[in-house]
């Protein structure tokens, strides 16, 4: 039995040059300023125009102009929360001090100590009772009364000018039977607000005082 062995075949290397060389071909026409000219501005002049555009699309985001562009946008967008979120801080911390200052003024009010009226001195005779309330008008006590309706009347502008939820806020901490004297000196518009935001509990309580006109007329109430 003889045994002929059999001799491989050497492989083409064709398959593989041919698309290289195409490829380097196709570059050169592309780079080589003639061929690109006859390209561009020749017959194929409509099919360059579309692979430009094409091209130009597709290779935008890898460009540095474009995304030195886009680095720009981001921090311009940065740079307009910050100054919002600044914004923001600034107004909560007016509205802050606004409620500390009101704060103050009412434990200023409440640290007065409260001086005692002296009794009308009976009048003289030949004074009649115009006389004596000539008198009764010029007592100690009548500047601090007038002094606590003022800050009254100042605490009640001041909380109409607040947003409901922080007049709310400090209307809780405070005394019920001050927060209706507060109440009184307000419109009702001004009022209902707080009192919505109030808790159930808290409103009741200030209903039931009983002193201020200003919320029973408030319906539902």
């Amino acid at each position: 039995m003889i045994v002929t062995r059999q001799r491989k075949k050497k492989q083409s290397s064709l398959p593989i040059l041919l698309p290289i060389a195409a490829i380097a071909m196709l570059v050169v026409a592309l780079t080589w300023p003639p061929s690109r000219n006859f390209i561009t501005n020749g017959p194929l002049k409509p099919v360059a125009t579309v692979f430009d555009g094409v091209w130009g699309t597709v290779s935008k985001p890898l460009s540095f102009a474009y995304q030195q562009q886009q680095i720009t946008d981001r921090n311009q967008q940065i740079k307009d929360l910050n100054d919002k979120l600044e914004s923001d801080r600034k107004v909560q911390d007016a509205k802050d001090a606004q409620v500390a200052q009101l704060q103050k003024q009412i434990a200023t009010i409440n640290a007065q100590p409260e001086e005692p009226t002296p009794a009308p001195a009976a009048p003289l005779n030949g004074q009649g009772a115009a006389g004596g309330a000539g008198a009764a008008s010029g007592i100690p006590g009548a500047p601090a009364a007038t002094t606590a309706s003022d800050a009254v009347h100042r605490a009640a502008q001041q909380w109409s000018a607040m947003d409901p939820e922080k007049a709310a806020a400090l209307v809780q901490k405070l005394p019920t039977n001050y927060v209706s004297s507060v109440f009184a000196q307000m419109s009702p518009d001004s009022v209902g607000p707080i009192m919505d935001a109030l808790p159930p509990k808290v409103a009741a309580l200030i209903v039931e005082s009983g002193t201020n006109p200003q919320i029973s007329a408030q319906p539902g109430r």
